[in-house]
């Protein structure tokens, strides 16, 4: 199919997908005189038999999906439908975001707040699919868009399936061998070829379900009556908990009768309803005041209120990933990295090429030592600004942790040569360097950092170790002095001191600098252990 061109108008460029009722394909409007040419989404069903009723049946479904898209910016819009060698033609608007499956993921778990207002959004656009007498069929994450606006759009109708359910009747199938739906959001009556509105209700608080605890809806357990069992596995309120199991009760007549009733209950349990009477701009303007003040406490250090800011500009405009990658700094500087790694998911889900998230998000993974995770992370940041310094200097030491030091070095090398002056990448290509005994060359390495910054403690220290390996033991002590005197309270350094002039004999100076680390840091186990060898040999010396 690609290449080819529907009607003399539509090109084929990409397939999306394909499945049991037909093929999705990307294609460029060749009729629109513009550069490039505008792309929409083309399904092709391929129905082993066309009659009357087949063709009937089309063009009923396909008025349908146009009429809902004409009336409703939360529908994809249906551009054109026809028939063309034997086959069916649906051209519809592409919708330019993501489905919900980057949201709804392994791994990935929604708050409670974020499934009341996911719930809510989904009813609003089913109460108007269900006002036009149509149900939906098939509610899963992957047919939930969020448009690049933040809204959601609801896509692929199992009722076009229909098509192919009657065609393969008429052809001796049974209806048990055709599924509409997906197993797991697919009802008993649904599955039996009985829709209801109530079925919807069902396969969305499946979807509530998945993004609360992280597992397959096909996953979950059945009591002996058919009753999921879920409430179990996460912890939420007894109001949604008790609305959620409504929703996906296994009789239909016990659930939400529509997609209104439940939206009615959702508003009055939680009071979600929209805001009255106010402007999209005055929201945009309260949700963008609610994020400076965020940027205004959290320069003040007081990371807990900045959170408290930016959470309600995401209540607001759930979709300003600005909030969500401000709220993941905040938890960060908290120590609270598992969460600050899911508030610069947000960012990235919304917005997949924002740079400052995924850097972000490498350093709290390395800060929890997941350092291969940390690295992906650096890779697609670099691959967005390939000339970011920083994420190559995170990239090395994250390396360096996992005893990858011939790569850490390379990566060191590309920030130097985007940064020269970058001190910091010196003192680490020094480390990577000594890791690998090469010694003197982890020497020039220091030196170049001290060079640029020549009160740089850390650099002044670890030269003293790169010495010490090689066995200059006075010039080590020297460098261990340099950083003494800029940090009197270096206690690695005097550590460090202490060896070199316990291996020049010189014990009873060496004894003095252990005791200064420890009375520096009472704990430092190192340096009471070299401290109590020193001991031991300066009392057999004498």
């Amino acid at each position: 199919m690609i290449g080819n061109i529907l009607r003399q108008r539509y090109q084929i460029v990409k397939e999306l997908g394909a499945g049991g009722f037909g093929e999705t394909y990307l294609a460029e409007d060749l009729d629109i005189p513009v550069t490039p040419k505008p792309i929409c989404v083309v399904k092709r069903l391929k129905p082993t038999e066309i009659d009357r009723d087949t063709i009937r049946l089309f063009e009923q479904e396909a008025q349908i999906l146009y009429q809902l898209g004409q009336n409703y910016d939360q529908m994809p819009k249906l551009y054109a439908y026809f028939q063309e060698n034997q086959e069916f033609y649906l051209i519809q608007e592409l919708i330019d975001g993501y489905d919900l499956t980057q949201e709804i993921s392994p791994g990935k778990k929604l708050s409670e707040s974020e499934v009341i207002k996911l719930l809510q959004d989904v009813l609003e656009i089913l109460v108007y699919v269900h006002g036009n007498k149509v149900i939906h069929r098939d509610i899963k994450p992957a047919n939930i868009m969020r448009r690049k606006d933040g809204k959601l759009v609801l896509i692929d109708f199992g009722a076009i399936k229909q098509i192919n359910t009657t065609i393969a009747m008429k052809s001796g199938s049974t209806t048990r061998t055709i599924r509409i739906g997906t197993p797991g959001y697919t009802p008993l009556e649904q599955a039996m070829g009985k829709p209801k509105f109530s079925s919807d209700i069902y396969a969305l608080g499946m979807t509530a379900i998945q993004a609360l605890i992280d597992l397959s809806p096909r996953l979950l357990p059945e009591d002996d009556d058919g009753e999921i069992l879920w409430s179990d596995q996460v912890k939420v309120s007894n109001k949604l908990g008790n609305f959620i199991t409504k929703m996906v009760r296994c009789d239909w007549r016990q659930r939400y009768r529509n997609a209104k009733e439940a939206l009615d209950e959702l508003n009055q349990i939680f009071g979600v309803g929209k805001p009255q009477n106010i402007h999209p701009a005055r929201l945009t303007e309260l949700s963008e005041l609610c994020i400076q003040k965020g940027h205004k406490l959290f320069n003040l250090q007081r990371y807990e209120n900045a959170i408290e800011s930016y959470d309600k500009a995401i209540a607001i405009k759930p979709y300003k990933y600005e909030a969500w990658y401000n709220r993941g700094l905040a938890l960060a500087e908290l120590e609270k990295y598992e969460e600050a790694i899911a508030s610069y998911d947000k960012a990235i889900a919304i917005k997949p090429d924002y740079h400052e998230a995924l850097y972000r998000q490498g350093v709290a993974l390395r800060q929890l030592h997941r350092y291969t995770e940390a690295i992906a992370s650096y890779d697609k940041a670099i691959a967005i600004k390939p000339d970011d310094h920083q994420a190559w200097n995170n990239r090395g030491i994250a390396l360096d942790e996992l005893q990858r030091y011939a790569e850490a070095i390379v990566s060191y090398n590309k920030a130097i040569a985007i940064k020269p002056d970058y001190y910091i990448t010196w003192n680490n290509r020094g480390i990577a360097l000594r890791q690998l005994r090469e010694y003197t060359k982890a020497i020039a390495s220091y030196d170049r950092a001290i060079t640029i910054k020549p009160d740089y403690h850390q650099a002044w220290n670890n030269r003293g170790l790169a010495l010490s390996n090689l066995q200059k033991y006075e010039e080590a002590v020297a460098s261990y002095d340099r950083a003494i005197a800029i940090k009197p309270d270096h206690h690695e350094a005097w550590n460090n001191r202490g060896l070199a002039l316990g291996n020049l004999r010189r014990y009873e100076e060496a004894l003095k600098s252990h005791e200064k680390a420890i009375s520096i840091r009472p704990d430092f186990k190192i340096a009471i252990n070299n401290r109590h060898d020193l001991l031991k040999q300066f009392n057999r010396s004498n």
